[in-house]
């Protein structure tokens, strides 16, 4: 538990009440919110916004209730998107990195003689050093035009009341908290600074600096921007509505006339605009945060028609190579990855992609993992100056979590090393894990809450606070429980693999008789704890040690289906081969379905379960496969797969069905190799018809393990039925 969140509720409520004092009372003095942004080592700025002309400064200091510093006294000025507003900026600057401040507000009535009044006092902190732990917190997507489905008003306030008592260093809002694309068409640049104006009485209950990610329903994208003029305004939108983002919110820049070189980003101008501010990066404590954007390099719709606020078919584009973080970006998220020695690297979008439901369940796909539509391999022709996907960016450079919003519930699922966390609605009254469907593994929790991290020199710790409206609490709903929490850290390895399998064969390669051959793996976790998972492709008749290896991580009671395995999770167009499944639980089942279209437009294929520990073959033992036939209707292949990291041999007898030996060989296997040895029968010298034979299979290989089994194939159907050992 934090150290500003004690068990006791009585801190909190403190707090709580603390924050509710610094709102203005109305009718006696203008009403002035105060959002915090831009915070580095030196500087933070406050932008202001009232409903009437004041003055106003701000005092600050090191020690609560003493301030040797203030700014110097300004004047608002009026709003440019709403009339009877008035808005500032005040640089709070010459601060001593590393340190907590405390700060309060001083404003009167612009012309006026009566005394500055003070408003109630908050605190930040300046960019942490190396070494100090430190908290940030992350909502989802907060939706306040959704109050008819998922959003409370009152339930927003006690959410942001209780990630204000954390006192954390910055607040993330991952998108989606301005939804333009519901409002009403045409557009006008009062509707749109509405939508990013209604969040200001909220967000003024927080004390931290934010920082906001774009969403889909915001409309600030490249094809918006470039639509040509209509009678919705669509032309405008983008402009109007990034303009009052960056008017509102202090957001970073590179080489900002304020912040100097401590974010880096994106450099481009825009015409009606300037910097646009939607992504960038930085490094606090330990850590480096990076905040991507997919929308204003993209020159397709995304997601969200203008104006109608629906997902529908047809207000995005169905070629989703069109949906790009662009060349720049891509290319300054690589440089920023691969230089940064942040021992935690954090990124930051609103979603795989900007679209599409779900988290690893869609991150092979597009520019995001390299895959078509269809699974085939696409990325180097459609990305041909990018060096990796996206994922494979993020894995190879050791992002620790990529956090995602849109999909609007909780989500803890792990690819390659790297964590997908899909963070939960702050107010979502409904408490509903929407599209839940969409997740096909990791563990998935309802709304409502926030995330709070916790990021150390050893670790990183995140936790799913929870907030219930009173009159929904019980026994088992109580705010500001933990409802999930987990560690990432160099001081806590990865639970050690317990158990391992061999799934002999898988394929994604033609056939005979027009067969393409394609493996699908179905793996269940029938234990309570959740089980990581190694998914290590071995192919065939090579050392298997060097395979590709996968990471994941599966509930307890939950399983999964990874189709066309070799392309999906392996990136193959062709290979086949054996397969090796290691995890930290001994409680999984694991088959493989391998199985081609046929001309009449349904299927065939064979199931083969994967061998454990105690299904393998050991030196000393053998086993029988039965029902071994080689004539003009069928033949029969025997596939073999070592399952340690040594070489062995495997001794192969065929037997009739008198129990007279017909032929016999020995046959040598790599460290983890597979092979097929096709018309075994043939291969063992027998030229005449058999059937009803047997296969002997044994290894004198002290140590040796391996997994046997064999398939016969009718010749007229191509149908493979596989034969298991005994």
């Amino acid at each position: 538990m934090s150290p500003n969140r004690p068990g006791s509720l009585l801190p909190r409520l403190l707090a709580a009440s603390s924050l509710l004092l610094s709102l203005p009372v109305l009718g006696a003095t203008p009403t002035v919110t105060q959002i915090l942004g831009q915070p580095t080592d030196r500087s933070i700025t406050v932008a202001a916004r009232s409903d009437a002309a004041v003055e106003l400064y701000f005092e600050y200091g090191t020690s609560s209730g003493s301030y040797e510093s203030r700014t110097a006294t300004m004047a608002t000025t009026p709003d440019p998107n709403l009339s009877g507003f008035h808005v500032a900026q005040a640089v709070l600057s010459g601060l001593e990195s590393n340190t907590r401040y405390w700060f309060r507000m001083q404003s009167r009535t612009a012309g006026s003689s009566e005394p500055f009044t003070p408003s109630t006092e908050r605190t930040f902190h300046t960019q942490r050093a190396a070494g100090n732990s430190f908290v940030f917190c992350v909502q989802g997507d907060s939706h306040p035009e959704r109050a008819s489905s998922m959003f409370s008003a009152d339930l927003y306030s006690q959410t942001l009341r209780a990630v204000a008592s954390e006192q954390p260093d910055f607040y993330v809002l991952s998108g989606d908290d301005f939804s333009v694309d519901t409002l009403p068409t045409p557009y006008t640049v009062a509707s749109v600074s509405g939508r990013y104006t209604l969040q200001l009485p909220w967000l003024n209950l927080l004390s931290s600096p934010l920082f906001l990610v774009t969403g889909n329903h915001e409309q600030t994208s490249l094809f918006n921007y470039n639509q040509a003029p209509d009678s919705t305004n669509a032309d405008k939108v983008a402009t109007w509505a990034q303009n009052a983002r960056n008017l509102y919110y202090p957001l970073p820049a590179p080489n900002d006339a304020v912040t100097g070189t401590f974010y880096s980003g994106n450099a481009t101008s825009l015409p009606g605009i300037g910097l646009l501010r939607d992504y960038y990066a930085f490094r606090w404590g330990d850590a480096l945060f990076v905040v991507i954007d997919p929308y204003w390099s993209s020159p397709a719709q995304v997601d969200n028609g203008l104006g109608n606020g629906h997902d529908t078919p047809n207000d995005k584009t169905s070629d989703k190579w069109l949906i790009t973080h662009g060349d720049a970006q891509y290319e300054w998220l690589k440089t920023t990855l691969e230089k940064s020695d942040a021992k935690w690297k954090f990124v930051f979008a609103h979603h795989v992609l900007g679209t599409g439901r779900g988290g690893i369940e869609i991150a092979d796909e597009y520019e995001w993992g390299g895959k078509n539509a269809d699974g085939s391999p696409g990325f180097a022709s459609h990305r041909p100056r990018w060096s990796f996907p996206i994922h494979d960016l993020m894995a190879r450079t050791n992002v620790t979590v990529f956090f995602q919003a849109h999909d609007h519930l909780f989500a803890r699922q792990r690819l390659d090393g790297v964590t997908y966390q899909s963070v939960p609605n702050p107010a979502d009254f409904t408490y509903t894990a929407f599209n839940s469907a969409s997740y096909k593994s990791g563990d998935v929790l309802p709304n409502s809450g926030y995330l709070r991290v916790t990021v150390s020199s050893s670790g990183v710790k995140v936790e799913y606070v929870r907030e219930y409206l009173p009159k929904d609490e019980s026994a088992t709903q109580k705010s500001g429980t933990v409802a999930f929490a987990y560690t990432i850290g160099s001081s806590t390895p990865p639970p050690p693999v317990v158990a391992n399998w061999i799934l002999p064969s898988s394929a994604r390669a033609p056939g005979d008789a027009g067969a393409t051959w394609t493996t699908d793996l179905f793996v269940a976790n029938t234990g309570s704890a959740e089980a990581t998972l190694g998914l290590k492709f071995l192919g065939h008749n090579v050392d298997g040690r060097s395979g590709v290896e996968k990471s994941f991580t599966l509930g307890g009671g939950q399983a999964t289906t990874w189709a066309d395995i070799l392309g999906s999770v392996f990136s193959l167009s062709t290979d086949w081969g054996a397969i090796r499944v290691s995890s930290s639980s001994p409680s999984l089942l694991v088959s493989g379905q391998t199985w081609t279209p046929d001309s009449t437009a349904g299927t065939y294929g064979q199931n083969v379960p994967a061998f454990g520990d105690s299904d393998l073959i050991r030196a000393g033992t053998a086993k029988t496969i039965l029902g071994v036939r080689e004539d003009a209707l069928f033949r029969t292949n025997l596939i073999l797969a070592n399952a340690t990291d040594a070489a062995l041999d495997v001794d192969v007898a065929l037997l009739a069905d008198s129990g007279e030996t017909l032929g016999s060989g020995r046959i040598a296997l790599l460290p983890l190799g597979m092979t097929q040895v096709t018309r075994v029968v043939r291969e063992l010298g027998i030229t005449a018809a058999v059937a009803g034979a047997r296969l002997l299979v044994s290894t004198p290989t002290t140590s040796g393990a391996f997994a046997a089994y064999a398939s016969v194939i009718d010749a007229a159907t191509n149908d493979p039925r596989a034969l298991l050992p005994r």
